[in-house]
């Protein structure tokens, strides 16, 4: 028993936390992805991460363009209740 060595587990190096990022626009989709494909290309993320962030990115763009099309539909909604109001008698 005398013949085992004990090996120092190496602590994992601490990364410097990322700021959060807040995507409130297709601008800032934009922005994300450039960042992103940049870090992969630097090898500073791995491509599963890169992978992920593509993946939801493209889910924010989908919401923004619902968002979009549900605003002008009740602009839309409010002409037509607006005509429709003033051609009653």
């Amino acid at each position: 028993m005398s013949n085992i060595v004990r090996i120092p587990v190496k602590a994992e190096e601490s990364k410097p936390k990322k700021r959060n990022v807040y995507v409130q626009s297709a601008s800032d989709v934009k922005r994300l992805l450039n960042n992103t494909i940049n870090e992969l290309r630097n090898g500073e993320i791995d491509s599963k991460s890169a992978n992920s962030i593509g993946y939801l990115a493209n889910i924010l763009l989908k919401v923004f363009e619902t968002e979009e099309v549900i605003q002008k539909v009740k602009a839309l909604e409010e002409r037509f209740t607006m005509i429709t109001d003033q051609s009653r008698p």
